[in-house]
């Protein structure tokens, strides 16, 4: 999933035009769970964001420190959960069965909380996150246990709703957005970071279990076949499939830039600073003519650095940007071992 997600949801309050914000939470990083986790006891939700290499990371630093934090705990759970699933290590009924434990932490009925399960609940209870949508997050991770393909948008749709949008849901009551059409920010942003992150994977993804992303339906109107994805094919009917996804998710960015509003532009620091990203990285990626079977795009830590910056100032000062910045060239980059990484640092 993307350890990318950006938002919250707004249910009762969002009949009424707001979010309830209650007090943030205290700096403190909990430690993970020995048992749940594939990930060694003693590491921090700090230690999670900052060794993952993740986008998040640099988006965050747009938070005040004590929100920061509590997203450090939240991005924390989605790594753990994302993990369990993950695991080649594990059997599926182990998988299953540590999913299900952090459905009971989600709910508040777990026997004998470890130390971070319940710096979740409290995190859960004080921005008063629904629960389904925490459980969302686990029922979409979960999805992942075993391969499986999606026929058509629609049913990627779900997906993607689950490991991205719902983690958009969550973060922006950790914000402490109060916009109710914050919420279709943060869907539509979710949907859009999703499309990128599997456009950028549709190697790794088919040599991770021969798992597809991209819709059959899609990749048969554009008469490009599984086979041809199993032999990494770049050919027309690629690009046309390729053009198409690209196009889907520009239209949600869009989506999402059209219910950005003044009212949350300090709140959506991060998660703009997230869309730039994301946005950058796909300019890039079409840029080099979709070789995503040869490619690992990616932009600079100072090339992210400077979009996060970007992101702070524009918010600031309420001129919001509402088309990506200008596409990059994919020269300069680090071109070793098929597939290389095309890195973008100016």
């Amino acid at each position: 999933m993307p350890h990318s997600g950006c938002a919250g949801r707004l249910d009762g309050a969002a009949a009424q035009g707001s979010l309830h914000e209650n007090a943030p939470a205290s700096g403190c990083a909990p430690v993970l769970p020995r048992l749940m986790t594939s990930t060694p006891s003693g590491k921090t939700a700090d230690d999670i964001v900052r060794r993952s290499r993740s986008n998040l990371a640099f988006a965050l630093a747009c938070l005040p420190k004590r929100r920061r934090q509590d997203m450090y705990v939240f991005y924390a759970f989605c790594r753990v959960v994302d993990d369990i699933a993950d695991d080649g290590g594990w059997t599926l009924p182990q998988r299953q069965e540590a999913l299900d434990r952090w459905r009971s932490v989600v709910r508040g009925d777990a026997p004998d909380r470890e130390p971070f399960e319940n710096d979740l609940l409290e995190l859960r209870q004080r921005y008063h996150i629904p629960t389904e949508e925490m459980l969302d997050i686990i029922d979409g991770v979960a999805m992942d246990i075993e391969p499986r393909r999606y026929e058509s948008w629609a049913d990627l749709k779900q997906y993607c709703y689950r490991v991205a949008s719902c983690v958009g849901l969550v973060s922006i009551r950790i914000f402490g957005c109060r916009d109710a059409k914050s919420r279709e920010y943060a869907l539509n942003l979710g949907y859009a970071l999703q499309i990128t992150n599997i456009l950028r994977d549709v190697r790794a993804d088919w040599e991770n279990g021969q798992r597809i992303y991209l819709p059959l339906e899609d990749m048969r109107d554009a008469g490009y076949s599984v086979d041809d994805l199993a032999h990494f094919r770049h050919n027309g009917a690629f690009e046309i499939l390729m053009r198409q996804q690209v196009t889907r998710a520009r239209d949600y960015y869009h989506l999402a830039m059209a219910n950005l509003t003044k009212r949350d532009r300090r709140p959506l620091l991060a998660a703009e600073a997230m869309r730039r990203i994301y946005s950058e990285t796909l300019d890039l990626l079409e840029a080099d003519d979709y070789h995503v079977f040869d490619n690992r795009y990616r932009l600079s830590n100072l090339r992210k650095a400077r979009l996060v910056a970007g992101a702070w100032t524009k918010g600031l000062l309420g001129r919001w940007n509402n088309t990506a910045p200008k596409p990059l060239t994919a020269d300069g980059g680090m071109a070793k071992k098929r597939p290389r990484r095309v890195e973008a640092g100016k």
